[in-house]
């Protein structure tokens, strides 16, 4: 089982997604100022400040969205089932019950098992 934190990490996919984001954000700036030739480094420091701050920013942001689309969770047909047991699986096609699942008796729906 999943401890209580990894579950409220899940409903709430913006925290990894920005935590993800602020590591990249990091690395890539990090990276840039190690291995960047002395030119590139030349160009970024005439930029000014703002400009750098803005690129951060655009960077944290672009990477924050992006995580959150990777990070955003499926439910599986398992947890539907355990939502709400009453209810047949959905079909994979049109997300509709299945119509054979509503008719069948107890004896029919085992036959396969004989």
């Amino acid at each position: 089982m999943k401890g209580r934190f990894l579950v409220a990490i899940e409903k709430r996919p913006w925290v990894p997604a920005i935590v993800a984001a602020l590591g990249t954000t990091l690395l890539v700036a990090s990276a840039f100022a190690l291995l960047a030739p002395p030119e590139f480094l030349d160009a970024a420091v005439a930029l000014g400040d703002q400009r750098l701050a803005l690129a951060l920013l655009a960077l944290f942001t672009l990477a924050a969205c992006g995580f959150r689309v990777v990070f955003r969770r499926r439910r599986s047909a398992e947890e539907e089932v355990d939502l709400d047991p009453g209810r047949a699986p959905l079909s994979p096609t049109n997300g509709a019950a299945y119509p054979a699942a509503e008719g069948l008796a107890a004896a029919e729906s085992r036959s396969h098992l004989r």
